[in-house]
């Protein structure tokens, strides 16, 4: 046993001359030093940007989780929908397409089969196939996408009822 390792660390040190002799071939390293131009200043002001953050819209699934001032999700459950149907709270009423739940500075408008979360300028969409139920002070979200689903629970932050 004790040969082969010999061999090997004949090997790993021959590598490691070669490696060295070819690296060295060629090259020289020069330090040099400029002299600096200036002195040093106070930070100078600079103009105030010209960018201003636009409204944001658009699709967006988690809509009501982006806004904890107006809803906050208590809970969630993930998988097929019969899965996920069975998880709906049996008090849960659908609110039906045309109606809007308030909270905070939250609007949200239930559509056919979406739900639109507007405050202030922002717009975001729940994308289809999306079903809004109000229980009590809570809010059920379910949306189907496909084979899956999602059920979302949320407590309303300012005080009425959907």
């Amino acid at each position: 046993m004790l040969p082969y390792y010999a061999l090997a660390a004949l090997f790993v040190l021959t590598a490691v001359v070669l490696f060295a002799a070819v690296q060295r071939r060629g090259r020289e390293v020069r330090v040099s030093s400029e002299p600096a131009r200036g002195t040093p200043s106070p930070p100078r002001r600079e103009a105030p940007s010209t960018f201003l953050p636009g409204a944001v819209t658009g699709a967006a699934p988690w809509a009501l989780s982006a806004v904890p001032e107006c809803f906050r999700q208590e809970s969630e459950a993930h998988g097929t929908a019969a899965f996920v149907t069975a998880r709906l709270p049996a008090e849960a009423r659908r609110l039906a397409p045309g109606s809007t739940v308030a909270a905070a500075d939250c609007t949200l408008l239930v559509g056919t089969d979406t739900l639109t979360l507007r405050r202030g300028a922002e717009h975001l969409i729940v994308p289809p196939k999306t079903r809004a139920f109000a229980l009590g002070e809570r809010l059920a979200v379910l949306r189907e996408a496909g084979a899956k689903s999602d059920l979302r629970v949320y407590r309303r932050v300012s005080a009425g009822r959907p």
